[in-house]
């Protein structure tokens, strides 16, 4: 074997390719680009298969019960037992006509989920501890749907109504909302209430975002319930789940977004959500919404602002209640990452001075992103005065640094700011409407005199 320095060696290869025929060339690039193709596709596949295993795995085991099977079989077994009833029980469980399609959201701490229906007109929702058992599902369901039972009176119904509200909702006058939730237990509008219907609004009160959504059906930002089966309820679907501007609260295209004086009514239509809740005028209580502000309203084709979901209203009341007992630091006084009390260090308990304190700041932002594009001068100068004084109130330390915050004074002024706001908007939106009376109500202009025969 004949040896030879590597330099060589090289050297002797690139003249053995340089005189190497061209056509052998073309058929080694288009190899190694064959190679290169086919190594980038193998990426690609292993990477898609991935993503896939991971959402597979994350809803197959972490969070089975966001499929729409478990929600369905655990109503449906109860129905065909005869322990529940409403008006989607027949369509779900019988015809099956109704079915659960997507799920669309969830909240872990209260185990809902959210679906679309097959045609998409509403959304449903299910709350579900656990999916029926294997070895026991009548139990399952008797043990769920065990209120009241079959020698209870409706005065029993109507107690137990009564005394789990209040648990709730500290309410001044209860027999309003309890007669409501009476009327509507009714399901077949017979004068009767049967009991798998007792037990039926019995299952529904538990939850609390059928409570509020009873509690504030007669407002014009409350999406209405359109059916009911056993704990499972549907909602009417808000046209448009998004205002008009995305994450960075930058307005949509002028092609897309919609104008001024219609962007003005979903701001009334959140304002005045906030004026209701902020103290409800039959509770001593604030309902707090757990949920940025972006995230919790649409509009629908009329842009009237629309609450997406109520499982993220909580009263005070509640939020107390389910606060741990004692605490050592803030961290420990926190209802879920949006909503957080704070701890008071001398008696180590949760307190909720300041909760949610940057909520009327995040309304006065969001309102001044709906309604400040486009607005004239003389609008513009008024309505900052208002924000300056909401903007105000937020940065206040002192009203919330306090050991003793008079709530009554901090209510006065954030209520006064809210109604000022509402006001300003609707006088806009009244001097519009009355232009385009003014307009479509003038005298046709008489034919030219040489049109006349």
């Amino acid at each position: 074997m004949i040896s030879y320095p590597l330099r060589e060696y090289i050297s002797s290869k690139k003249d053995d390719d340089y005189h190497r025929p061209s056509s052998s060339a073309k058929k080694n690039t288009y190899t190694e680009k064959t190679n290169s193709n086919r190594l980038i596709y193998f990426v690609i596949f292993l990477i898609l298969l991935l993503i896939f295993s991971v959402c597979y795995s994350y809803y197959s085991y972490i969070d089975p019960t966001c499929f729409n099977k478990e929600c369905t079989d655990f109503v449906c077994h109860a129905y065909a037992q005869g322990l529940i009833g409403g008006h989607l029980c027949p369509d779900l469980c019988t015809a099956r006509t109704l079915q659960l399609q997507n799920c669309l959201g969830e909240h872990k701490h209260f185990r809902s989920r959210l679906f679309d229906d097959n045609e998409g007109q509403q959304v449903i929702r299910c709350y579900l501890r656990h999916p029926l058992s294997k070895s026991n599902p009548s139990g399952d369901v008797k043990n769920h749907f065990n209120f009241p039972n079959d020698e209870s009176t409706l005065d029993v119904l109507y107690n137990g109504l009564q005394q789990h509200i209040q648990k709730i909702i500290a309410f001044d006058n209860s027999e309003i909302l309890i007669d409501a939730l009476m009327s509507f237990a009714d399901f077949n509008k017979d004068g009767k209430i049967s009991l798998s219907e007792a037990r039926s609004i019995w299952s529904l009160v538990q939850i609390d975002e059928f409570i509020y959504t009873i509690l504030l059906s007669d407002k014009a930002y409350t999406p209405k319930i359109v059916g009911t089966c056993g704990h499972i309820f549907a909602l009417e679907k808000v046209v448009n789940p998004d205002l008009p501007f995305d994450d960075k609260k930058e307005l949509f295209s002028s092609s897309e977004r919609p104008n001024w004086y219609q962007r003005v009514r979903l701001a009334i239509g959140i304002l005045e959500y906030f004026s209701d809740t902020w103290h409800h005028q039959d509770t001593d209580q604030h309902l707090y919404l757990c949920q940025p502000l972006i995230k919790s309203f649409g509009y629908d084709k009329d842009y009237e602002s629309k609450m997406l979901k109520l499982n993220h209203i909580v009263s005070s009341k509640s939020i107390i209640s389910r606060l741990p007992n004692q605490c050592h630091t803030n961290k420990d006084c926190l209802y879920d990452s949006y909503c957080h009390a704070s701890c008071n260090m001398s008696t180590n308990t949760c307190q909720m001075k300041g909760f949610n304190r940057d909520s009327l700041g995040e309304l006065c932002s969001l309102i001044s992103s709906l309604v400040v594009p486009e607005a004239n001068s003389t609008f513009l100068t008024n309505f900052n005065v208002l924000i300056r004084q909401c903007q105000q109130i937020v940065t206040d330390e002192s009203s919330f640094d306090n050991d003793y915050i008079d709530l009554t004074s901090l209510q006065i002024r954030k209520t006064l700011i809210l109604q000022n706001l509402k006001n300003l908007l609707w006088a806009n939106i009244e001097y519009q409407m009355n232009k385009i009376t003014k307009k479509s109500s003038k005298k046709p202009a008489p034919p030219p005199l040489h049109a006349k025969k």
